[in-house]
């Protein structure tokens, strides 16, 4: 079977810490397949203080009641010059849930004291399917 790439979250702008986002409902079979969510990041910055934009990759197994964190980014120390990348951030589920089905999300999370912090991106899931 071939790798597949799907979005997760779309492109948009955030000033703030999200606590929701966007998620792709996978079915309950995914386990021992690599999952990588590719994150596209530009234009991280601040008017001035100390701001920080971190993102997670977290799973939920049952339904999205709960949400897990399962990778966590390298952290973007901001500042008045914008900054544009890429992370990747990766896991390999260990267990088929009870629901049938895995849910994954990405979300950007913001600390310190920052004015005006900024930041646009995206965020694309990379499940890589074994070999047969």
């Amino acid at each position: 079977m071939p790798d597949i790439l799907q979005e997760i979250v779309g492109l948009h702008v955030i000033t703030a810490s999200e606590t929701t986002n966007t998620y792709v409902v996978l079915p309950g079979g995914v386990k021992g397949v690599s999952l990588t969510a590719r994150i596209q990041y530009s234009d991280a910055q601040q008017a001035s203080g100390s701001g920080v934009w971190t993102f997670t990759f977290q799973v939920s197994y049952n339904l999205g009641i709960t949400w897990t964190t399962i990778a966590t980014g390298a952290a973007i120390t901001l500042s008045t010059t914008a900054q544009d990348g890429e992370q990747a951030l990766s896991f390999i589920p260990g267990t088929v849930p009870d629901s049938g089905q895995t849910w994954v999300q990405v979300l950007a999370t913001l600390t310190g004291t920052p004015v005006t912090p900024t930041c646009v991106y995206r965020a694309d899931l990379f499940m890589a399917r074994p070999l047969s």
